[in-house]
């Protein structure tokens, strides 16, 4: 019941400080284009103190899962006339996609983006990161409805759906390049390193 009411309290923040924004459709082709360029392979490693743990991810890009990326703009507390911008994004992988870990080949199923462009923020602090993409390569679920179960505590599941995925995020648009790594495998969490 707890969880419930810190999601519940937690959407109607939502509502009130934000606004649901269709955004211009060169900003969806934008935000959409983004998330199809995600690498579609990579290689990294895990550092173990008795030898690293190298595994990899190759996937091909599905149908996307909503017509459009959803975007939602929450304005500044300093300047009402600036606004932090957030999306989201779900595209399916086709078969044959895959996580290899310990020679074991664990089917992907789909791609979750969630992402703040800070571009119409106001702020100049070079710490600051204009863009932030948090992706989510999923595992087994072939739905993609994570990843919070919307059955839980009901359903007597854990309140995450995702027992296994890659995560990282992306703070530069121009590169591509993973950043802050890490797995989650049956559950069990391991922060991971880039190889190639």
């Amino acid at each position: 019941m707890k969880a419930l009411s810190k999601i519940v309290l937690a959407i109607v923040g939502l509502y009130s400080l934000s606004v649901f924004a269709d955004g211009t459709p060169e900003d969806l082709k934008y935000y959409r284009d983004l998330t199809l360029q995600i690498r579609s392979d990579a290689t990294f490693k895990v550092p173990f103190i008795g030898g690293d743990q190298d595994f990899d991810y190759k996937f091909e890009m599905g149908a996307p899962i909503y017509p459009k990326p959803i975007v939602v703009d929450t304005p500044s507390v300093t300047n009402s006339k600036k606004f932090y911008r957030t999306f989201w994004d779900r595209i399916f992988v086709k078969d044959g996609s895959r996580i290899v870990l310990n020679g074991q080949e664990i089917p992907l199923t789909c791609i979750f983006v969630s992402g703040q462009d800070n571009r119409f923020s106001g702020f100049s602090d070079p710490r600051f990161p204009e863009f932030i993409m948090k992706v989510y390569l999923v595992a087994n679920d072939y739905t993609c409805t994570g990843p919070l179960n919307p059955g839980f505590p009901q359903n007597g599941g854990k309140e995450q759906a995702w027992d296994t995925y890659l995560y990282y995020e992306i703070r530069d648009p121009t590169i591509m390049l993973p950043t802050e790594i890490k797995i989650r495998y049956r559950w069990n969490e391991f922060n991971a390193v880039l190889v190639r």
